[in-house]
């Protein structure tokens, strides 16, 4: 795990935005030094989450699965879930890759690889994956290709090839079509300060507004819905993933009012912004202190 953490840690030095406004691309990385519960967490795309120490443990139903060292989860969308971070004893950090993927992938995968298996929607859950050597020196060659996409999508494959080795329930993922509420989303995520209108909406989706208010009315949602959670869910993981002030997070997410953002925050994801970045902060510190002492 120390390999694979050094590799993600030099990643983030050398690929990552110096001004911490967006992660490395095509992974996200997790830290924190105190054990923090986040509430109704979304999930947009289905990921891989490799806890690199500490535990994770997600909700889903009234059942907990607990994700320790070395194991991995796949997680489906869209869906949203109860998460607990947990430092790890002896690092006093919790600290976690993610790796998103879509349903195209595993698709390929499937007629790639002429891989029989019986699709179920009761199937689409969230997965564990015990500690695996295998498993995880192909995450170590997906991470050494950042920067060439094609090589890292074949990787990728590699990656969801092995785990639907171990569990077929993860190809019941392709069953998650693409929705309205998922086009609505990625027109909406591509500037989050711009005044949205479904108007306008409707217009760059090319249908009417009672055609788009019907269909997102059948998945259970609404525009302004839609936008209010966006809004959220980027500012959780901006928070989660750099290191800008909560003043800026609420501003590039749609905020004029930082107090008005701090209490819609706190309302869906049980704790305030602070508390979350304090906890991020501590663990940055306590990293480098950790890190010190290996070296010494």
């Amino acid at each position: 795990m120390k390999e694979l953490l050094a590799i993600v840690e030099s990643l983030r030095a050398t690929r990552g935005d110096p001004n911490g406004k967006s992660p490395v691309e095509n992974f996200g990385f997790i830290s924190c030094a105190n054990a923090v519960r986040i509430k109704h967490v979304p999930f947009y795309e289905p990921c891989l989450i490799l806890v690199l120490s500490g535990r994770k443990t997600i909700m889903e139903g009234r059942l907990p699965i607990v994700c320790e060292t070395g194991d991995i989860l796949s997680v489906p969308a869209p869906a949203s879930f109860d998460l607990r971070n947990e430092p790890d004893a002896h690092t006093k950090l919790y600290r976690a890759l993610i790796i998103p993927f879509n349903n195209d992938l595993l698709g390929r995968l499937v007629r790639t690889h002429d891989i029989a298996h019986d699709s179920n929607p009761l199937d689409i859950q969230v997965l564990k994956f015990d500690r695996d050597e295998t498993l995880l020196a192909s995450v170590k060659h997906y991470l050494s290709s950042v920067g060439d996409h094609k090589l890292m999508a074949h990787r990728l494959m590699e990656i969801l090839l092995i785990l639907a080795g171990k569990n077929k329930k993860l190809l019941s993922y392709v069953l998650n079509e693409e929705s309205w509420s998922q086009r609505v989303r990625v027109l909406l995520g591509e500037d989050l300060t711009r005044p949205w209108g479904i108007t306008e909406v409707c217009g760059r989706l090319a249908t009417s507004e009672s055609t788009l208010r019907r269909n997102l009315k059948k998945e259970n949602t609404g525009f302004r819905e839609l936008l209010y959670e966006l809004r959220l869910t980027m500012a959780l993981m901006k928070l989660l993933q750099t290191s800008q002030p909560v003043y800026q997070i609420a501003y590039d997410c749609g905020y004029q009012s930082v107090s008005r953002f701090t209490n819609n925050f706190r309302k869906r994801f049980g704790l305030p912004p602070r508390q979350l970045r304090e906890s991020m902060n501590e663990s940055e510190q306590k990293l480098n202190l950790s890190e010190h002492s290996l070296n010494a």
